[in-house]
């Protein structure tokens, strides 16, 4: 989807959109994606289903992903114990 290579940090059990560098137009597509919806990543070199949160309570979007399949589910599990590290990100596909 993007030309420039991007970079997330690890930060929390989420994937948050903000914390994206490399394409702003990949941040902003994702930011627009409704809650809910799966999203195909690469993180760190794993591949898997990610779903966007739901919104919040007040209806404001919740602006991060979480892993549904492995291994990417346990590729991020095991990436919080290098809490502030920077992995290689790709969207490889969108439900």
């Amino acid at each position: 989807m993007s030309p420039n290579p991007l970079q997330v940090e690890v930060r929390d059990h989420a994937l948050w959109v903000r914390h994206i560098q490399g394409d702003p137009t990949v941040q902003t597509w994702l930011e627009s994606v409704p809650g809910g919806a799966i999203v195909h990543l690469e993180v760190d070199g794993v591949p898997g289903d990610w779903r966007k949160m739901s919104d919040g309570s007040d209806g404001r979007p919740t602006q991060g992903l979480k892993p549904v399949t492995e291994p990417a589910r346990g590729r991020w599990h095991a990436l919080q114990a290098e809490r502030g590290k920077t992995v290689s990100l790709q969207v490889t596909e969108v439900s």
